[in-house]
């Protein structure tokens, strides 16, 4: 792969991270918000079950992008051409544990989805 290909795939790859986490924030706190201060509309039956459906779906999308997103850059990690590789900073990305950081993105957005559902149904 030439070194300006890599370098723009890992670029966009960055800007969907980016792209995802602030709707996702936003969407959180707008959850928490609505469940602090929603009074008796959040105690209906029917918008629960709307509110609940959008944290599990929201959680599912957020969870599947960013996963992509970690996996690619992972990926990325492989073709590295040498003078990237040999940098300081290109030692540093390859020795990057990826699959943890996959592990901890899926385990923060499972609690935070569990933790909405719990204060909503509370």
């Amino acid at each position: 792969m030439q070194q300006n290909t890599w370098v723009q795939l890992m670029a966009m790859r960055g800007k969907d991270a980016q792209a995802i986490i602030l709707p996702y924030v936003l969407s959180v706190l707008g959850v928490f918000t609505f469940i602090i201060w929603g009074g008796e509309t959040a105690d209906t039956g029917a918008v629960q079950l709307a509110v609940a459906a959008w944290v599990v779906l929201g959680s599912l999308w957020t969870l599947l992008w960013f996963d992509g997103v970690l996996a690619d850059v992972g990926a990325g990690m492989q073709d590295m051409d040498g003078e990237v590789a040999g940098s300081n900073m290109g030692q540093n990305f390859a020795k990057a544990p990826f699959a943890l950081f996959r592990g901890f993105n899926a385990l923060v957005i499972v609690i935070m989805a569990v933790l909405q559902i719990s204060a909503l149904y509370a």
